[in-house]
């Protein structure tokens, strides 16, 4: 009696749901050779006679509404059975008596899925979810029949992509994480989605304090405050501490510093966001006076401060300022020069006199409350003086130099292309900033750094101008020629020629060849010659003994006194 095979052969299912985009199919275990079957799928049974080979399918079953095909009805284990096992060798029905069963095993549930948030810090507000810096995102899933094949995750709508290792969010900004998972056998997870918002930025913090002088004097009247902000999660807190003390949150409110005592000190701040971004702490140096009144000079106008010298110019006013702490300030009174105290009433000159002058100042306030070390003295002698002020009047003084030959003709400067103007500037008072120039009039100027050329032939008019720190100016001038002519070269001999040949001329034995130039602006300095290619010599009388019976070239360069060149030469035949 031959062996009957019972088998299942696969129909995948076509027109799957829109929403899933993975179709249904079976999986074998390799390492358990366990069968798992979607139980989408259908299931076609066919019987055979030999192992290799299918040769009828069930379709007669007594049931056969619902056993062609046959559909899985149980998550995990199914079997095909017989009702009695027979022997394969004896072909009786084994004992104990038992059942032949075949299993497969169905599946028709998605993998469950999962995200965890590691590390960074998490906070949320107003239905909004926030972390901190350096955010692991770790996705997982689980099926419990033929296992997990892939999760798969899209990152602020970019494409799928199958999940490896857990994923690191370090960049700033909003993300949307959506994943879902896929068994063995095709099912697949509903996509789980999370929205959230990565915040990487520590917030700002800025002290403010109203009534401060320039040098960070403040007084018992001042005011101190934190501001802060942050874009993103939100503000958690703000520190405060002066000096050494141990940091202390900050209400939000005015800071009390008038515990601490008159003199220099520190203050130190940050804030903290609500995902642990933490502001690198700021420091604040300041003194505080608590001494009334309290005085401050400013500068309105030109001003210079070199090696802890101040530089007026003659435009320059000084605005004198003081506060007092409690009652308001009556007066200011100001000295210029050791002269007697006057009554401020407006910023104010200094005298149009160069030189160092001493500015001497002092408050009175509603008390008669003066800022005074001295009883009596009616100015502090150094805390409240502007020592040393010097008023400078004067503009630069200007100079230029020429760089190679130039000439003067009829009280004209002649300069030629290869000169060079340079502009040179001193200032003993407050120090030259900066010499500008320009050429023909031209309104616009030009700072200077390099010596100036001008090839244009003609008259040209050059101004300078020198500026000195505290922008007194001075302007002058230098009117030239420049000279962009090259000397013109005649060329004779001392007879004339005798014949031609190849279309040169002969001259005799005899001749001799001379040369003369002339030159309009600047005059000729020199000439040069060279016969047949040799050493080229200064030009200083006739040239003669050429060699006979030869052609000769004679090349002649002319120069003039601004170094304008010019060339020329001549080939010829010498007979006879």
């Amino acid at each position: 009696m031959r062996k009957l095979l019972l088998f299942c052969a696969i129909m995948l299912i076509a027109g799957i749901v829109a929403a899933q985009k993975y179709a249904p199919k079976h999986y074998t275990d390799t390492a358990t050779g366990k069968l798992f079957w979607n139980k989408a799928l259908p299931v076609y049974l066919w019987v055979s006679s030999t192992p290799d080979s299918a040769e009828l399918r069930l379709d007669r079953p007594v049931t056969k509404a619902y056993a062609d095909p046959v559909y899985l009805d149980a998550d995990g284990v199914n079997f095909i059975r017989t009702k009695y096992a027979v022997d394969p060798k004896t072909m009786q029905v084994a004992q104990p008596q038992q059942e032949a069963m075949l299993e497969i095993y169905g599946d028709g549930i998605a993998p469950g899925t999962a995200s965890s948030y590691d590390i960074a810090k998490k906070y949320e507000a107003q239905s909004r979810v926030f972390y901190g810096p350096s955010l692991y995102v770790t996705l997982t899933a689980d099926d419990k029949v033929s296992g997990v094949d892939h999760i798969y995750y899209s990152i602020n709508n970019g494409p799928w992509t199958v999940y490896n290792d857990k994923l690191l969010l370090s960049t700033q900004g909003n993300y949307t994480v959506r994943y879902y998972a896929v068994d063995h056998v095709g099912n697949m997870s509903s996509i789980s989605s999370q929205t959230f918002t990565v915040d990487t930025d520590a917030p700002a913090s800025v002290i403010n304090i109203n009534g401060i002088t320039g040098k960070n004097v403040i007084s018992t009247t001042s005011r101190m405050y934190l501001l802060k902000s942050d874009s993103i999660a939100g503000l958690n807190n703000t520190f405060y501490k002066f000096d050494d003390q141990e940091y202390k949150p900050y209400n939000g409110k005015e800071i009390d510093f008038n515990v601490l005592p008159e003199g220099t000190h520190t203050v130190s701040y940050y804030s903290v966001d609500n995902v642990l971004n933490k502001e690198v702490p700021k420091v604040f140096d300041f003194y505080l006076d608590k001494s009334a009144p309290l005085m401050a000079a400013d500068i309105l106008g030109d001003r210079f401060i070199t090696n802890g010298k101040i530089y007026f110019s003659g435009r320059t006013k000084l605005k004198l300022t003081a506060v007092d702490n409690k009652v308001g300030v009556k007066e200011i009174k100001y000295s210029i020069d050791n002269t007697g105290f006057k009554t401020y009433e407006q910023p104010f000159y200094l005298p149009a006199v160069a030189g160092d002058h001493d500015i001497r100042y002092y408050s009175v306030d509603n008390l008669q409350n003066q800022t005074s070390s001295a009883a009596g003295s009616g100015f502090e002698e150094f805390k409240h003086s502007v020592s040393k002020v010097y008023v400078d009047l004067t503009g630069p003084s200007l100079a230029y130099k020429i760089t190679g030959d130039y000439q003067y003709r009829n009280d004209t400067l002649l300069i030629g292309p290869y000169n060079r103007i340079a502009l040179s500037a001193t200032d003993p008072e407050s120090g030259l900033n900066k010499i500008s120039y320009s050429f023909d009039n031209v309104e616009a100027e030009t700072d200077y750094s390099l010596p100036l050329a001008m090839t244009k032939e003609g008259m040209h008019r050059l101004e300078y101008f020198g500026y000195d720190n505290v922008n007194n100016r001075n302007i002058s001038d230098v009117y030239f020629f420049t000279d962009n002519s090259a000397p013109e070269i005649f060329i004779n001999t001392t007879v004339g020629k005798t014949d031609d040949r190849d279309g040169l001329s002969i001259y005799p034995s005899t001749a001799g060849v001379f040369i003369t130039a002339t030159d309009t602006y600047s005059g000729l300095k020199s000439i040069y010659f060279s016969v047949d290619g040799g050493a080229e010599k200064l030009y200083t009388g006739l040239i003669n003994g050429l060699k006979p019976k030869a052609k000769h070239t004679i090349k002649v360069r002319a120069v003039d006194m601004l170094g304008n060149e010019s060339h020329k030469d001549i080939t010829f035949w010498i007979g006879k």
